[in-house]
């Protein structure tokens, strides 16, 4: 092997120890942040769930007067959760979350007649400032409770005949919160927990050719069961 080949193996080598030793100390610089205790009391958060939405009763009149109710019910769907926290002592935190749960549509009477129906069926996504107040104890589970409140969007889509009933509306939420926490390391918690939603004031509106657009007095409820993580900063 000449000189040159010599010095592009040697090189090659070097390189290739450089890169091991730097990705062995970003590796022990990441194990040593994580077990190392956060530097303040802001955390931030994920969650995935299964979600259950409440089978929807919307009712309405027409500008005769004649009345039109639409029943609605919902396959089980799943939900996601993003959150920014602030730990305000050791029991109680606050916190702002935003989460998208969807559920294929299962079912759809007009004026308890059942309809052939395409669409997705219901959509939501919510907006809430939440507050928990955790049990700290002797043991690695810590339970907690929760309230929260806020704005959802929920967008319903359904088309049966020549019937439109992809409607959304923009609703105040509230919600209660219950779960069980428990820490991996000093920065990541890894919690489960179950939230009732429910929307107030929801309307829905039914377009049809027969007698044009009628508002409908609709619902969303929904129970949703998640597990997910806090990263503490």
């Amino acid at each position: 092997m000449n000189t040159t080949a010599k010095l592009a193996v040697a090189s090659a080598l070097a390189l290739a120890a450089s890169s091991l030793v730097t990705q062995d100390a970003q590796a022990n610089d990441l194990r040593d942040y994580l077990t190392r205790a956060p530097s303040s009391n802001w955390y931030l958060g994920g969650s995935l769930g299964y979600n259950a939405t409440s089978d929807q009763t919307s009712t309405g009149q027409t500008a005769t007067g004649q009345g039109r109710l639409v029943e609605t019910t919902f396959d089980d769907g799943f939900a996601t959760g993003s959150y920014i926290g602030y730990r305000v002592s050791e029991t109680l935190r606050l916190e702002g979350e935003l989460a998208f749960r969807r559920n294929d549509g299962q079912s759809l009477a007009f004026n308890g007649n059942d309809q052939s129906f395409a669409g997705s069926g219901a959509e939501s996504y919510s907006f809430l400032a939440n507050a928990y107040y955790d049990f700290p104890n002797s043991s690695a589970i810590t339970p907690y409770v929760g309230v929260g409140a806020g704005i959802s969007f929920i967008d319903n889509d359904f088309l049966y005949r020549a019937v439109d009933f992809d409607a959304n509306d923009t609703s105040f939420v509230y919600q209660g919160i219950a779960g069980l926490s428990t820490p991996l390391t000093p920065r990541i918690d890894v919690f489960l927990d179950a939230r009732y939603i429910d929307a107030t004031d929801v309307k829905f509106e039914r377009v049809s050719p027969a007698d044009g657009g009628v508002l409908l007095d609709s619902e969303y409820e929904n129970f949703t069961v998640s597990v997910g993580y806090r990263f503490k900063l």
